[in-house]
């Protein structure tokens, strides 16, 4: 038997997305293996999973927020855990209180455009 389809929340997406705009006005949308994604440049930052926000930060901000209970492990679809992902969940009120994740994210993308 086939795995339903996960949803992902719009409205997180667009909570996401528009304080990822005020931080950078220069982040576009785009889509990340089914997930609506913010993008700077041709670099994915963030994106929503399901219910939960996915943070593509450096690796040092990752471990720090994993250690410190302010995230947990980005694992979408089952995979295991990657070192620059975190995955923070809450809705918008959680994204209100990790603009500071949000901004190393976009922050790391725009560093690694080329």
């Amino acid at each position: 038997m086939e795995a339903a389809p996960i949803t992902h929340d719009k409205d997180l997406f667009q909570s996401l997305f528009t304080e990822a705009r005020r931080i950078g006005p220069t982040v576009r949308m785009g889509s990340m293996f089914g997930c609506p994604a913010v993008y700077q440049g041709r670099k994915l930052a963030a994106c929503v999973y399901g219910s939960s926000v996915g943070l593509k930060v450096p690796a040092e901000i990752a471990s720090g927020s994993l250690r410190a209970g302010r995230a947990a492990a980005f694992r979408p679809y089952g995979k295991p855990a990657m070192r620059e992902w975190i995955q923070i969940d809450g809705g918008a009120g959680a994204i209100a209180s990790s603009l500071d994740l949000l901004a190393a994210a976009i922050d790391f993308a725009k560093a690694n455009n080329g």
